[in-house]
């Protein structure tokens, strides 16, 4: 990405992130990703393609800031300093809860992107590349387990359930997802924060 998320973004730079990215979802809920062109983008964001380009190398670039901006509605910065047996549950409470928030935006993304195409694929590793980043700093050291296949353990679990329970079943709550989550995590033993 061009622009440096490191720094706060001035007023008028957080006004054009956001607008790029509001806009690359209301196309999302449109069409497919591979379907949407820079044009569209601009042109609906009333912003011209340069100001795009210094912001973003091209629209795969703006689509991962807009899981960036996802990560930052879950609050995933405050995951290093939580108890590690409960920040799995904190951020499938927070998926969760957003993902119920954002429903009907969503589901419109998810009735013009299958799930084996790019936006998905995508989706997918940025989420897992971030939860193997949390967890895999938590996972005791004494584990018989490479913390990189417990890692990757986890993140896959926690988007199957999320997918499975509000995108194949919508009618499960919080509570049994999280049943679920600890059932299928089992005994799972991460070390403590010193």
């Amino acid at each position: 990405m061009k622009y440096d998320l490191t720094k706060p973004p001035t007023r008028g730079a957080q006004r054009t992130l956001d607008d790029f990215r509001r806009r690359m979802l209301r196309l999302l809920s449109e069409k497919a990703f591979e379907e949407i062109s820079v044009n569209e983008i601009c042109e609906g964001a009333h912003y011209p393609r340069a100001t795009f380009y210094n912001y973003f190398d091209d629209k795969y670039d703006l689509l991962n800031y807009c899981w960036i901006w996802l990560a930052t509605q879950i609050r995933l910065e405050e995951y290093p300093k939580m108890d590690p047996s409960e920040m799995i549950y904190v951020f499938f409470d927070r998926a969760y809860d957003f993902t119920k928030k954002n429903e009907t935006m969503i589901m419109q993304v998810l009735s013009r992107n299958v799930e084996t195409g790019m936006m998905f694929g995508d989706f997918r590793n940025f989420m897992i590349r971030q939860v193997q980043k949390i967890f895999g700093e938590v996972v005791k050291e004494d584990s018989p387990i490479p913390r990189e296949i417990i890692a990757e353990h986890l993140s896959n679990t926690l988007i199957l359930v999320w997918q499975w329970c509000n995108i194949g079943n919508k009618e499960c709550t919080k509570e049994q997802a999280r049943v679920y989550l600890r059932l299928l995590l089992g005994n799972l033993k991460l070390q403590e924060r010193r």
